[in-house]
């Protein structure tokens, strides 16, 4: 169980009617959960995933990989063609579930990840690439992730961007947002949506 608050006195007493109800211990401020790296400092709380892309890096043999720029290509044109080469179901599956999973303290990958998962159900050759060259962006990125600042910048800000009607096949839209909460990030998601025109009535 992870306790997190900004009250020290409220958590302590919590903890104790924990502690009298079930049999559990603490185990101190919080450094590792479910592949996340937890690192404070003066500056805040800074999360990271790098033990878990290294792994990502060794399955996929990309641990000596040419390194890239940017987690896929501008204007990459991805779809599913006709007569194109499938690639492994199951394989693909399971690359594109890990960067999934690990886009949680990237958000740099995220608008690339929500494209590759896109084909999950019926993926081609191209698709895998795709998916392989955010594995090798990964690699010259293996120590980034995402910082929790203490300051004192109050408020609430969010931000959002669609690409209208991008996708070939349906029309629909690639569209990203992303929030702040005292100046950090805590939300951001990419997704592909289609719009629908309402007539104005005034």
């Amino acid at each position: 169980m992870i306790i997190t608050g900004g009250d020290t006195e409220e958590i302590e007493r919590l903890k104790g009617s924990l502690f009298q109800e079930f049999e559990m211990k603490g185990l101190g401020n919080l450094k590792y959960f479910l592949g996340i790296e937890v690192l404070r400092s003066e500056w805040g709380i800074f999360l990271r995933q790098k033990k878990y892309t290294l792994d990502i890096l060794a399955e996929t043999g990309l641990l000596d990989c040419k390194l890239v720029d940017t987690p896929i290509l501008v204007n990459h044109d991805l779809q599913i063609s006709e007569g194109a080469e499938l690639a492994n179901q199951g394989k693909y599956q399971r690359l594109v579930g890990k960067l999934i999973y690990l886009s949680q303290t990237r958000p740099d990958i995220s608008y690339a990840v929500g494209i590759v998962s896109q084909f999950m159900h019926r993926s081609q050759k191209d698709h895998y690439e795709a998916a392989l060259r955010i594995v090798k962006y990964l690699k010259e990125t293996v120590g980034h992730g995402i910082m929790f600042k203490k300051n004192k910048q109050g408020g609430v800000y969010g931000y959002t961007d669609a690409d209208w009607a991008s996708n070939p096949v349906d029309r629909r839209s690639k569209v990203g947002y992303f929030t702040f909460v005292d100046g950090n990030l805590v939300t951001w998601r990419s997704k592909s949506r289609r719009w629908s025109l309402y007539p104005v009535l005034q």
